[in-house]
């Protein structure tokens, strides 16, 4: 009920109360109805003020800019460059990739002018056009477009965090990374959902430290000297008021660890029928397939490949070339259960509690889950003849990661690895391409094969987070 309604009632009921009621219950109903007159008195003067608040507006989209006029902010909805992008596709794109700020922008419209998001939607309708129709059915702009790596935001941040502030140089990258891999180059959304969807599929991938860079090699940073709860040779030394000079000088090794980037290969094939059928969804099918491809084959050389024309694995070539940190078995052949609890006190609290978890074949975990004494077992929800059913999330109070590739028990292998997956780091270089093969042998066969082509380094950078188990008596 409004507060006019309400001063209405209430007079009604001192009218009627004056005529029959007594004196006091009369002026109490006064004083009740002098309080709604006054509320809706107020309210009347809180609308007029209201009135004089201008309405607020939305922020710009991309393209659009502002006037102050006034001091009144108001949107213009025409831009100031000469960027056609529809209201819609601008709206997507902000949400997609945020709003740039002024320094971004500012290298966003050098590299590909004021209608950069024209150009980004440009190039997603080409590329549709290429995966559907071949070469053959492109217009030459679109050719051109698809020859070139068009950034976003997240892009050019990175570019910028890793020091690229020459654009000629950031220019030269781009065309490079488009020319050597072949084919033509996908929208950075395809991109995006391929390298996204692995995630959920890898042991490594959704858990590693990721980066992107627009070079060829990166170069990180490396600090040496330390020990297992230091991870450097940095020290710190309490002191006096008055401290004698180098009292707390450290003595560490610093230098560079270089990474290349490799190129990754995959393809997959697909119903010509589906390619001319309009309403097939083509990008997302080959995202998918794309991710399940390759999802598999980055999580081996992230666990086990051994750096020649691949990155460099945790355990290369199933080995602990990379010196990390080790715990015996306490068996020569077998696994035991205070060898596992010997793992796990391999790393210094800091790192084992933050992130830490086991990464294993299935035949190791079956060895595990077999340890028992007089059949009953070590392993919860082993712990009862017969356990439970499927197997448990996690090993002395840490997640269980499985993956294949990971050498399984025998003596002198070291088939667990025990850590943090954030000390292995991921480089992933700007730049994808796809290219479509329609010949001969393929159409007789009603299918269109389609090559992916993209490159990517890794490597462990903070070995100090891993310890993997050795089967060995001591």
């Amino acid at each position: 009920m409004s507060l006019r309604q309400q001063l209405e009632t209430k007079f009604k009921e001192w009218e009627a109360i004056l005529e029959t009621g007594t004196l006091e219950a009369a002026k109490a109903l006064q004083i009740e109805v002098q309080d709604l007159q006054a509320r809706l008195a107020m309210q009347a003067e809180l609308q007029s003020a209201k009135a004089l608040i201008p309405e607020p507006v939305r922020p710009p989209l991309p393209g659009q800019d502002t006037d102050l006029t006034g001091g009144v902010i108001k949107a213009i909805t025409t831009p100031v460059s000469d960027d056609k992008t529809p209201a819609s596709q601008r709206a997507a794109y902000q949400i997609r990739y945020g709003s740039a700020e002024e320094s971004i922008k500012a290298v966003l419209t050098d590299l590909h002018g004021d209608s950069y998001q024209q150009k980004f939607w440009a190039q997603k309708k080409a590329f549709k056009t290429y995966l559907r129709q071949g070469h053959d059915e492109m217009h030459r702009d679109d050719v051109r477009l698809l020859r070139e790596v068009i950034m976003n935001p997240s892009m050019v941040k990175a570019s910028l965090d890793e020091g690229w502030d020459d654009l000629n140089a950031l220019k030269a990258t781009m065309v490079e990374a488009a020319g050597t891999l072949g084919g033509y180059v996908v929208p950075v959304d395809f991109q995006m959902k391929v390298v996204e969807r692995m995630r959920g599929m890898t042991v490594m991938r959704g858990r590693a430290t990721q980066n992107t860079t627009s070079r060829d090699r990166v170069e990180v940073p490396e600090i040496t000297g330390g020990g297992t709860q230091y991870t450097t040779g940095v020290r710190g030394k309490w002191v006096d008021e008055t401290p004698v000079a180098g009292a707390a000088e450290t003595n560490f090794t610093f230098g560079m660890r270089g990474i290349p980037i490799y190129t990754y290969m995959a393809e997959t094939p697909l119903s010509r029928n589906n390619v001319e059928d309009s309403a097939f969804d083509i990008e997302g099918y080959l995202s998918k397939k794309f991710a399940e491809a390759t999802a598999i084959d980055e999580d081996n050389a992230f666990l086990t490949g051994d750096g020649v024309g691949k990155p460099l694995g945790l355990l290369p070539g199933g080995a602990n070339s990379n010196s990390l940190t080790r715990k015996a078995s306490l068996d020569a052949n077998l696994i035991t259960w205070n060898g596992l609890i010997g793992v796990t006190y391999g790393l210094d609290a800091q790192y084992r509690q933050t992130g830490s978890v086991w990464i294993g074949n299935k035949s190791t975990y079956e060895a595990i889950a077999k340890l028992n004494s007089s059949g009953l077992y070590y392993w919860n929800p082993y712990q009862y003849n017969g356990g439970d059913t499927g197997r448990p999330t996690e090993l002395l109070g840490y997640p269980t990661l499985e993956q294949e590739t990971m050498p399984s028990v025998a003596a002198g292998t070291f088939p667990l690895i025990f850590g943090n997956p954030g000390g292995y780091h991921i480089y992933d270089r700007i730049g994808m391409t796809v290219e479509r093969f329609l010949d001969a042998s393929t159409a007789r066969q009603n299918l269109v094969y389609y090559v992916l082509r993209r490159r990517l380094g890794a490597q462990p950078i903070e070995k100090w987070n891993f310890v993997c188990l050795e089967i060995a008596a001591s």
